[in-house]
């Protein structure tokens, strides 16, 4: 089976290096001949696409079945595991995350022909060798680096099993989603460099495309942040949803780059200059997620989410070096072709002008986006420059600022452009005021609570004017579903800016405990109550069970103190049979604050020790970031729906 599968790769690759040549001999050609040959190949596409699902179904097979003889499945599962786990397990290891994001592209790739084939025969050809290449990079590295079917050294009777961290339900939803979001912005990247190189740029099917496949990376790309978000805060421990680990940040950049690009299709309807903005920014997306993949395998920055090899290192850098170098002369084309002159003012206004909007809201993403980058390569470019081995490595509190910063101006241009979109109806006068009032009240309310500060007084301030400006535009707009999706997604993003601020003012304790004692933590009280011992699966689970008693907030305004409110948390280790062991936390969610234990170890006198910690606003954390996700289908379905979708 390992045998037939390296032949099928094998197969892939000659296939996909005969589209990329045939499909570039064939632009040269005279268009009845193109058009032929481009169609024959597209087919060979179709085929080769094919050819990779089986690939994957067979290597899924061999997981499921424990075929130890193969060397991923002897790593990384065991005959042990839930078939569920079994089946995660295939991208547990490099290879085989490698070869689903490989599939991801070519599915993408092939639904993205049914449309392009419809257009232009030499932009639709452009496309094929495009893509036809991406396609050749990624089976390359397959059939000469990571070898997925390769096979076990040593013939082993039961493999390595699953690391017991990734045995988690985000876990096995967490990378399919990821990878389908890193999959789709491949269709930007060849859609818009095509559309460059062939001079079609004028054609609005382009940003049609460019704005479907957009939407479709984010909120893909989007759900996988989300569900590995959620995985880091359930399992590993320390407590956040978000730990500026380099690999989180590289899944960041191609998000934020991705929204920015499609802000400048959204601005090609208000002003000519948003089009180089598209066209120089649809294609990054993707060679950012190449970057983000060089930084989990190529072992050059140290990650929790790092794998154990470097074998890649450098055919990842070649391949991202060579469609970066693609990606730089498509934007050197862009600079020379697409020339706009800048229609000058003749008088001061003091309208909102969207078009100024939604430029700035640009700046602020790719400055934001690279402020990132640059922290999280720093000991890199330390390394380069110094040739010291070690460099200096950013706390969180600095990504916290950043972050905090451009979320607050994002929130307040979020809140300008609602109100630009009224400026023309009766009663303007009126929604300005109401807005900046409650925005007004709300920072006046917040910035004297002591354990806030001026900062996020502000942030929140803001988020009420720009919510309330949301409001009002959705209530005017609501008798014609006036753009909805983006109105959910704005106000989303408004509700993660507050929640993000919040959560960083979080209040900790680790104390050594004795049972029947307690300790005190913000409104609540933790009680060691019993050291419970308990066998699941197959799996010994031990930990101390705590009892969280909750006196109510509004506790000084009764004249007799109230009964508080109790719940029982077992944060506990797990002991697999095969050595390896994981921690599982215990959390207690409410509206305004999370109560999040782990549990340490024991002390010789049987005392247990915690960690626990009160994360303010972490469901307002969870449900913005569903918001964002929500309104970015929503409104891909709301252009779907409309026959004026894209720039006219």
């Amino acid at each position: 089976m390992g045998f037939f599968g390296e032949v099928l790769l094998a197969a892939i690759f000659l296939l996909c290096g005969f589209v990329a040549f045939f499909g570039l001999t064939a632009l040269n050609l005279g268009e009845p001949v193109a058009k032929v040959v481009l169609r024959r190949l597209k087919e060979l596409v179709v085929i080769a696409s094919g050819l990779f699902i089986l690939v994957l179904v067979m290597l899924a097979g061999l997981f499921a079945t424990n075929d130890f003889s193969i060397a991923a499945v002897a790593q990384h599962s065991s005959s042990k595991l839930a078939i569920v786990y079994k089946l995660s397990a295939l991208w547990a290891g490099s290879a085989g995350s490698w070869i689903l994001w490989s599939a991801g592209v070519f599915l993408c790739f092939v639904l993205s022909l049914l449309k392009i084939d419809k257009k232009a025969w030499k932009f639709s050809g452009a496309s094929l060798v495009l893509g036809a290449f991406i396609c050749l990079g990624f089976t390359s590295i397959l059939v000469f680096v990571e070898k997925p079917f390769a096979g076990c050294p040593v013939t082993v009777d039961e493999g390595a099993g699953l690391n017991p961290l990734l045995r988690n339900f985000w876990m096995i939803v967490h990378p399919p989603l990821l990878f389908a979001g890193y999959s789709a912005f491949l269709i930007p990247f060849i859609v818009a460099l095509a559309a460059v190189f062939t001079g079609s740029t004028d054609s609005p099917d382009i940003y049609r495309l460019l704005r479907r496949w957009l939407l479709v990376g984010i909120c893909f790309l989007g759900l996988g942040i989300f569900t590995g978000s959620r995985w880091s805060y359930m399992e590993l421990g320390w407590g956040g949803y978000w730990a500026w680990d380099p690999v989180e940040n590289a899944s960041l950049l191609p998000w934020l780059v991705a929204v920015a690009a499609l802000h400048s299709i959204i601005g090609m309807r208000i002003a000519e200059r948003f089009k180089r903005w598209a066209l120089i920014l649809a294609p990054l997306p993707f060679v950012l997620c190449l970057l983000g993949t060089f930084i989990t395998r190529s072992g050059i920055i140290q990650s929790v989410h790092s794998f154990d090899q470097n074998v890649l290192f450098t055919a990842l850098l070649v391949f991202m070096g060579l469609c970066t170098a693609i990606w730089l002369v498509g934007v050197i084309e862009v600079l020379k072709k697409i020339v706009f002159v800048p229609v000058p003012s003749e008088e001061v206004s003091l309208r909102l002008e969207k078009g100024d909007l939604l430029f700035w809201a640009n700046v602020i993403f790719l400055i934001t986006a690279a402020v990132i980058a640059a922290a999280t390569l720093l000991p890199v470019i330390w390394r380069i420059v110094s040739g010291s081995d070690s460099g200096p490595v950013l706390q969180r509190s600095f990504y916290d600022r950043v972050i905090s910063i451009s979320g607050i101006m994002l929130a307040f241009l979020i809140g300008l452009a609602a109100l630009s979109d009224l400026q023309k109806r009766r009663g303007f006068g009126l929604c300005v005021c109401t807005s900046l009032g409650t925005g007004l009240i709300c920072f006046g309310l917040v910035s004297n609570l002591v354990a806030t500060g001026l900062l996020m007084g502000l942030a929140c301030g803001i988020f009420t004017f720009s919510a309330a400006a949301i409001l009002i535009r959705l209530a005017v707009g609501l008798r014609r579903r006036y753009r909805l999706g983006s109105s959910i997604a704005h106000t989303g993003f408004l509700i993660l800016v507050v929640g993000a601020g919040f959560s960083s003012v979080e209040k900790s304790v680790q104390p050594l405990l004795s049972k029947g004692q307690q300790v005190s933590l913000g409104n609540y009280k933790l009680v060691y109550d019993s050291f419970e011992h308990r066998i699941h699966d197959g799996i010994t689970q031990v930990g101390p069970e705590i009892i969280l008693h909750t006196d109510s907030l509004l506790a000084p305004l009764y004249r007799q103190q109230p009964k508080s409110k109790s719940a029982r948390l077992w944060p506990h280790s797990n002991l697999y049979p095969d050595g390896r062991s994981s921690t599982e936390v215990a959390v207690h969610t409410g509206v305004f604050e999370d109560i999040y234990v782990s549990f340490e170890g024991t002390s010789d006198d049987a005392r247990v020790l915690i960690a626990a910690k009160l994360i303010p606003f972490m469901l307002w954390l969870w449900i913005g970031a569903i918001l964002v996700l929500v309104g970015s289908a929503w409104a891909f379905f709301e252009a779907e729906k409309s026959k004026k979708a894209g720039p006219s």
